[in-house]
């Protein structure tokens, strides 16, 4: 894989196909590769760009990587799209990458010719999740143990709030995030504690696709709906993913809405 200096750090991304540009952003505790079956749909009609977020798979961390933001991972997009891609790209987010992906869109649409937000946790959307992520601090409050026993508790899905759907990772992103705790932790709750540009949403310009599936867990079902109601230019889709994560098991049915987008 080819790396990128960007911030610090250096960023080993992959591309396959040709045309117009699309990239992928993953969610916490994978890698690029999870994109691997969206990336083939993609890759006959488009250029399907997908990397390793700071501190996962091939990518590296700075040294006492202990925090991030939503906004220090968008620049670390932000400057593989401009390296990389040649031209405004597609984002297509998953997890934590979709409030990444998202946070191009609304910041840096220069940049962001489209999104496509893949069960983006935006639970500050939901008065009710509330109660639900401050039950899940006092989970890992009690735990008593390493970093490894609190990663643990996130793969198990005992944070169904803070890791609403983790359960559906695949073992072999599973495996590799247990030896990356740090970089787990360092993501735990950015999401939630984005400073979402609520003026931003309602004036957003570019095309964006929320997309949901039958095995989405009920509060991220919530937070997508929640979401298509304030964010402009915005459409909700539900795919066939069975049990699997979306770009996951849904990949071909993904790829047809992908080029459905405003160029």
């Amino acid at each position: 894989m080819p790396a990128l200096a960007a911030r610090g750090v250096e960023i080993a991304w992959s591309e396959r196909g040709e045309g117009r540009p699309i990239l992928l952003i993953h969610e916490t505790a994978a890698a690029g590769a999870i994109w691997e079956p969206l990336a083939t749909a993609l890759s006959e009609s488009a250029r399907a760009i997908s990397y390793d977020r700071r501190g996962w798979g091939g990518s590296s961390a700075p040294d006492g990587y202990r925090r991030t933001t939503v906004e220090e991972q968008s620049e670390d997009a932000a400057a593989l799209i401009e390296s990389a891609a040649e031209a405004p790209a597609v984002v297509a987010g998953a997890g934590l990458g979709a409030v990444i992906a998202l946070d191009l869109v609304l910041r840096r649409a220069d940049l962001a010719s489209a999104g496509l937000l893949i069960e983006p946790p935006l639970l500050q959307l939901l008065p009710v999740a509330t109660e639900s992520l401050s039950d899940d601090r006092r989970r890992l409050e009690a735990v008593v143990g390493s970093a490894d026993d609190l990663v643990e508790l996130y793969l198990s899905g005992g944070l169904p709030a803070l890791g609403p759907g983790v359960s559906r990772l695949p073992e072999v992103m599973a495996a590799a995030a247990r030896r990356r705790p740090a970089s787990l932790l360092a993501e735990l709750g950015i999401a939630a504690g984005w400073r979402m540009p609520l003026p931003r949403l309602a004036g957003a310009e570019r095309e964006t696709l929320i997309v949901t599936s039958e095995s989405t867990p009920p509060i991220l079902r919530d937070a997508a709906a929640a979401l298509a109601g304030r964010l402009a230019s915005a459409t909700a889709r539900e795919v066939r993913s069975g049990t699997e994560l979306p770009h996951v098991g849904a990949a071909a049915e993904l790829g047809g809405l992908v080029r459905e987008l405003s160029p």
